[in-house]
């Protein structure tokens, strides 16, 4: 028996097979096989052997395989005829009919209702079942029932492995006996079979290349060749196994166990040839260096850059990839991504020269994912009327797959779209699009774009509704698949754009395939469960980038680096939860309890990522390793991340070597810190230009100016400047807790309705019906559009709120005549050398006892009423002395404050002016609670004092905000916590509460 060759991992691997494969076969490659992990093993192999300048061309290559395709045609072989193979879903069929019989004939037995034989509950667990089988073939360990484990598991999980002998037992036995099988149970049956497998292939001779680990099936296969002495092992790691008694590198442990179980000895492989391994320095020393005569990390050019998020790492890679570039020393060099999710931000940064990835996109973080789990989230959150939330709605026809279809040479769906959109934020909640009408009249879309956009709704929405199996669920995918690929519709896009493209076939070809094939394609399934299984499958998909060239700078993944050696090492994001990473939880059989069936648990998968990361720092010559301190969230348990215990083992030997401990900062770890750039806190204010002051001028001149326009300049004259003197508009939001602007349209309406036959009649409380009050709102409020945009929740309780306030209303109504309700009334002022038209609408005016009474009704909160402003003569003096806002720069924030509102002084002001009558008072109506009335003054004013703030005092306030407004030469914020929360213009602002902008409005 030979002994197993060991190609130390100093050296590159590939080059080294080579040579060992022509110095064993004179360069005669008949009857040779040679076996490799993975695929892309090939590729490297065949591009060495044409490298060799010494081995005679053309040639017969040996034959060059993967060790799963290999092991799968083996194990076919012991089969009465080709088999089938079972994809996922048929898996999960075939043992939910072996759950659902081992069920029955447990009807009697402990805990029977713990088995999930319906199918919406086993599919989960299925799933996990599927994939246990496969390990436990792949292992070649046969399953046995592990009972008593209740409590460590859930019920489900228990009554599955208390039964696991005998699942395992039936699956095995069914899918023989229907000439089926899966990948792992042919890896079975030629590991149970290795002998014979070893005699049919007594006349090949057979390299095992590069297994670091292999399963309990591939072992038994080697096995059986290499006692039968056809089959040479070639490893690549640490050459100490080759020295008996040695102290190996931990990594390599695995190997070492192996190597025991094997009763062989190893062998350095060197040139083609076998050689004697040298001794360490120190044999007792089980570290990281090899001996004065090889390589070692300590001897190789280390870097750490420790930033603290992913910002700062791909800083500094960015910086050393420039530094390799402007010395052209890019070539071997090798980006390793421990996490798929940085591959979309390193292409970024990355050089513009051919580059090569090696890694597989995933699907689920692609567009076209994107796309369908709006779709999934629109069935999900939909009312069962067939009406969807409209902010999916909005996500849907945002997303650039639907907006860049044809319908000819156009792309018309985009003003379509549009349209739609602002429809969709004109209604309620939950629409249904298909119904919805929108666009202009007088100039309406295309037929054509109305048509595409029907089909686009209907493929998206119609046929995604009543899937009910995954064989309509992959119909409903399917469908989407041929609308985006049609030539007719796509256009050239998938032309341009490679990657969608890659992940649009690999979910026409793959995905939809797995759901419309199958025993399970026609099993009646809950909604919630087949879209689970839709997740699950993209979750599964790879979208693969060409691995050209093979040469220069390489973008991987840490399995994808499995054999390959580079000079230069850059590892990004070197934290313990990405490398090696955590477990996965399994929740039928958790990590503790594979010991049980005697199945790899977390530390051997810990010790696989050592050799893969080890192998490959070993075999450069400088290693650049990023990490991050700060968390990639922000969640209330979001934990530190830690650097890599393998990050610690080489800072511990550069610290060992150095004989100290490195600081923070110290070579060779160096701190990335991205400078701070905050957004300058300018002045937010707005200068009043020429344009924006001819804007202002024709608006004070053509326009009749409200209460509304005068508080919005008292508050903020930033907002009044953006609200009436642009053309920016806010973006319509649908209010999904109630269209309060309608609600309070349907109470004003409602008390106009119903006070309208008390005109002129002297009431009181006794004198109304409340309940007839409480039964006129909730007609009109049924009838309004407003109230079927709520869910049932939100109208109940809007209909019992506004019952009772009004009721309470009514109910302390005091003795008064109404004399006229929704009153227009307009009055001119003069100030500043010209005349303002004012104006507003006085919702009810009635006759008491004092005299005229104004009321407003409010269903909102209550503005500010500063009744002691009319008392503050340091006040009015500050205004009889105005001339230009320089004068006195704080005395318009000073009014603001104090006066609160000016929309009842100025109702009162208008009537006076227009009616020839003084009002006695003035009052807003609160409808949000009680219903209660909050008088302007009050009885502590006296009436001439009433007179004196109506017709002397209040036209005074009007004049200075008018000439203020008309003088000013820029509109400042005038920030506050609670108003600009819920200001439309807030992003347009840039003023902050207590901030610095927050000064300039003095």
């Amino acid at each position: 028996m030979k002994p197993v060759g060991v190609i130390p991992w100093t050296e590159e691997f590939f080059g080294a097979v080579a040579e060992r494969l022509v110095a064993a076969t004179g360069g005669d490659f008949r009857d040779t096989l040679v076996i490799f992990p993975l695929r892309r093993a090939t590729r490297h192999l065949c591009d060495r052997l044409a490298a060799m300048a010494g081995l005679p061309k053309p040639l017969l290559l040996p034959e060059i395989v993967a060790v799963g395709d290999w092991a799968a045609d083996v194990g076919a072989s012991f089969m009465p005829e080709p088999p089938v193979t079972l994809d996922t879903l048929d898996r999960v069929a075939l043992l939910y009919d072996i759950v659902r019989e081992i069920a029955a004939a447990n009807a009697n037995g402990p805990q029977p209702g713990a088995f999930p034989t319906d199918m919406a509950r086993f599919f989960p667990w299925g799933l996990e079942l599927a994939e246990l089988m496969e390990e436990l073939f792949r292992h070649n360990v046969p399953g046995r029932d592990l009972e008593y484990l209740e409590g460590q598991v859930v019920p489900p999980a228990a009554a599955l492995l208390a039964r696991l002998g005998t699942i395992y037992a039936r699956y095995r036995e069914k899918m023989l006996e229907a000439g089926l099988a899966t990948p792992g149970l042919l890896l079975a049956l030629a590991g149970e079979n290795a002998k014979e497998a070893a005699t049919r292939l007594a006349g090949k001779r057979i390299f095992a290349c590069g297994f670091a680990v292999a399963s309990g099936a591939e072992k038994a296969l080697f096995t059986a060749l290499w006692r039968q002495g056809n089959l040479e092992m070639l490893w690549h790691g640490d050459p100490a196994l080759a020295n008996p008694g040695g102290r190996v590198h931990f990594a390599c442990l695995e190997q070492k166990r192996w190597l025991g179980t094997l009763n062989a000895r190893a062998g350095c492989i060197t040139g083609g040839k076998a050689r004697r391994a040298r001794r360490k320095d120190d044999p007792d020393r089980p570290t990281l260096v090899l001996g004065a005569g090889t390589a070692n990390l300590s001897s190789k050019k280390l870097r750490f850059f420790e930033g603290h998020d992913l910002h700062a790492q791909l800083k500094a890679l960015e910086g050393c990839l420039a530094e390799g570039q402007a010395a052209d020393a890019l070539d071997s060099t090798a980006i390793v991504l421990p996490d798929t999710g940085l591959l979309s931000p390193v292409l970024h940064i990355l050089p513009r020269k051919d580059v090569n990835i090696s890694m597989g996109y995933p699907l689920a973080r692609s567009s076209l994912a994107r796309l369908l789990e709006t779709i999934l989230t629109l069935q999900e959150t939909r009312l069962d009327t067939g009406r969807y939330h409209w902010r999916e709605l909005v996500a849907l026809i945002r997303h650039p797959y639907l907006k860049m279809l044809h319908a000819g040479d156009d792309e018309p769906l985009r003003a379509v779209f549009h349209a739609l959109e602002a429809a969709l934020r004109q209604g309620g909640a939950f629409v249904d699009p298909l119904a919805l009408e929108f666009g202009d009249e007088e100039a309406p879309p295309p037929k054509g774009a109305l048509d595409l956009c029907r089909e686009v709704l209907e493929t998206c929405l119609t046929a995604f509704e009543e899937v009910d199996t995954p064989r309509t669920l992959g119909n409903a995918v399917g469908g989407l698949c041929e609308l985006l690929l049609d030539p007719a519709r796509s256009g050239d896009a998938w032309e341009r754009f490679l990657i969608d493209a890659e992940c649009l076939f690999r979910l026409a070809t793959n995905v939809v395939p797995a759901l419309t094939g199958g025993r399970l394609a026609d099993a009646v399934l809950p909604r919630e469960t087949l879209f689970a299984l839709l997740r699950r499958l993209l979750a599964d998909e790879r979208a693969p980038f060409e691995a050209e060239p093979l040469t220069g700078l390489q973008v991987l993944g840490v399995l994808e680096t499995r054999l390959l050696s580079f000079r230069r090492v850059f590892v990004l994001d070197a934290v313990e939860d990405k490398l090696p990473g955590a477990a996965p939880y399994e929740p039928l059989l958790p990590d503790p309890l594979r010991r049980l069936l005697k199945l790899p648990d977390s530390r051997e998968r810990d010790l696989v990522a050592a050799y893969n990361i080890y192998r490959l720092f070993f075999g450069a010559e400088e290693i650049t390793v990023f990490y991050r301190t700060g968390s990639s969230g922000a969640g209330l348990f979001e934990d530190k991340p830690v650097r890599s215990r393998f990050v610690e083992q080489l800072l511990w030997e550069e610290e060992k070597r150095l004989g100290r401990v490195l600081l923070p900062g110290e070579a060779p770890v160096s701190l990335v810190s991205i400078p701070l750039c905050p957004i300058p806190e300018g002045d937010a204010a707005m200068p009043k230009s020429p344009a924006v002051a001819e804007r202002l001028r024709a608006y004070l001149a053509e326009k009749r100016l409200s209460a509304t326009f005068l508080d919005t300049y008292l508050t903020c004259p930033l907002r009044f400047f953006y609200r009436y003197l642009t053309p920016l508009a806010p973006l319509a939001e649908v209010a999904e807790e109630g269209d309060r602007a309608a609600v309070g349209q349907v109470v004003h309406d409602t008390l106009k309705e119903f006070f309208t036959p008390y005109l002129g009649r002297d009431i009181d409380a006794a004198d109304i019906d409340a309940a007839a009050l409480a039964d006129l709102f909730e007609t009109r409020l049924r009838a309004h559009a407003a109230y079927e945009a709520l869910p049932p929740d939100g109208r109940l309780l809007l209909l019992r709120a506004g019952r009772t306030r009004l009721a309470a209303m009514a109910a302390g109504l005091p003795r008064t005549m109404p004399v006229a309700l929704e009153t227009e009334l307009a009055a001119s002022i003069e100030t500043a050398g010209r005349s303002f038209l004012l104006g507003g609408r006085l919702d009810r005016v009635d006759r008491r006892e004092d005299g005229i009474v104004i009321l407003d009704y409010k269903t909102g909160g209550l503005p500010g009423l500063g009744q002691s402003l009319w008392d503050d003569e340091a006040l009015w003096g500050r205004l009889s002395r105005f001339t230009t806002p320089d004068d006195d720069p704080e005395l318009l924030e000073t009014v603001a404050r104090r006066v609160g509102s000016l929309q009842l002084p100025l109702y009162c002001w208008l009537y006076a002016a227009s009616q020839g009558e003084t009002p006695a008072d003035a009052a807003f109506v609160e409808l949000k609670e009680t219903g209660r009335e909050k008088p302007l003054f009050g009885p502590r004013r006296d009436q001439p004092g009433r007179e004196e703030a109506i017709t002397g005092q209040t036209p005074a306030l009007l004049a200075f905000v008018l000439r203020h407004l008309s003088m000013a030469t820029r509109f400042p914020p005038r920030p506050d916590a609670r108003r600009c929360a819920y200001c439309d213009f807030r992003p347009a602002c840039g003023a902050r509460p207590g901030g610095v902008a927050a000064a300039s409005d003095t």
